[in-house]
């Protein structure tokens, strides 16, 4: 099932339009732990693919003494990353480069480790996207990835209507496993428990913690948000994200969404 994309704007697509860093479900608590099971540690080479404005792989730079190369198919996500880089003195260790996921500007076997982090279900293939990430990995390199998934059995009318308003999409627990071994990744471990509980979704914030999704932007942020919503997709812009958002989060609260980590190996 992929998405048609009649549900316009939808919720990633606000988030970018709002220009505010924010990350992925879990914040960087999720980051820490895609880490930790990656394996990081000084001297490894690792590909942030869809690397959005450059937190996690920066994060990665600092904290594990990696080198990392971020991609991502948005040109003012990749100025936005290299610009926090110098910022933040990281530019020796991380570099970003524009490209496409689906098809990465990469040779085989180079990296020791892929991560993508929430952004696999965003492209129309999400099956070639693991399978790059395999093809650029070393053979026994990891390739760590995190996910939505469907927590409750609903009909396909429904989730074909929530990917749509969320602009990714989720898959069941199992089916993503099942990707990842068609793709070549052996010794799959999974996490989803903790990672799936509704309240980790408003953990999005770098700049602070965020308990509620009432939360997220500060008024005047909404505002901004709001004002480029229109000035991109008019008023009905306006009117689709706030139902795509009422919509969505109340199948987060239900249950229906939730969240999960893989982490395997290339097979030889």
């Amino acid at each position: 099932m992929k998405r048609k994309g009649i549900h316009q704007p939808t919720i990633e697509d606000a988030i970018e339009i709002s220009g505010i860093e924010t990350l992925h479900p879990g914040g960087f608590a999720l980051t820490k732990r895609t880490a930790e099971i990656a394996g990081l540690k000084q001297g490894m080479w690792v590909l942030d693919v869809s690397s959005g404005r450059g937190t996690q792989a920066i994060f990665y730079a600092e904290n594990y003494g990696v080198q990392v190369t971020g991609l991502d198919i948005s040109v003012k996500m990749i100025e936005s990353a290299s610009n926090s880089a110098k910022l933040a003195g990281m530019t020796g260790r991380v570099s970003f480069r524009q490209g496409d996921s689906q098809a990465l500007p990469f040779g085989d076997d180079t990296f020791d480790a892929v991560i993508n982090e929430c952004a696999v279900g965003i492209p129309d293939d999400s099956e070639q996207v693991l399978n790059e990430m395999v093809r650029v990995v070393k053979p026994g390199g990891t390739i760590v990835i995190h996910e939505s998934i469907w927590k409750k059995q609903i009909t396909e009318k429904e989730k074909e209507e929530l990917a749509e308003r969320y602009g990714t999409t989720p898959l069941e627990f199992e089916q993503w496993n099942e990707m990842l071994r068609k793709s070549g990744v052996v010794n799959i471990i999974a996490e989803y428990e903790e990672w799936s509980q509704p309240e980790k979704f408003w953990k999005v914030r770098k700049d602070r913690d965020v308990k509620h999704r009432s939360k997220l932007l500060t008024i005047p942020e909404r505002l901004i948000t709001l004002k480029r919503i229109v000035q991109k997709h008019g008023i009905k812009g306006v009117f689709k994200v706030m139902e795509n958002e009422k919509i969505f989060f109340k199948a987060v609260l239900d249950g229906k969404i939730g969240y999960s980590l893989y982490k395997g190996v290339k097979g030889s």
